[in-house]
């Protein structure tokens, strides 16, 4: 019976600390949430090697073409 109500605190946290992470990344909150709560270690770093929504992007500008 320990472990059963260990793991309804355990759980919610492991998600939490994954939504920390996946909130600005494309892969978003919710997904980062659910990862982590079943996956733990493995759900953050999956949310953490998510691409960040903010990125800048950049131009491929090369000589030629339009001259």
């Amino acid at each position: 019976m320990e472990s059963a109500g260990l793991a309804l605190i355990l759980i919610p946290i492991r998600g939490g600390i994954g939504y920390l992470i996946g909130r600005k990344r494309k892969i978003g909150g919710g997904w980062a949430f659910v990862l982590g709560a079943f996956l733990g270690l493995i759900g953050w770093i999956i949310a953490a090697c998510s691409k960040k929504k903010d990125a800048p992007t950049f131009d491929d500008i090369t000589k030629g073409g339009d001259q």
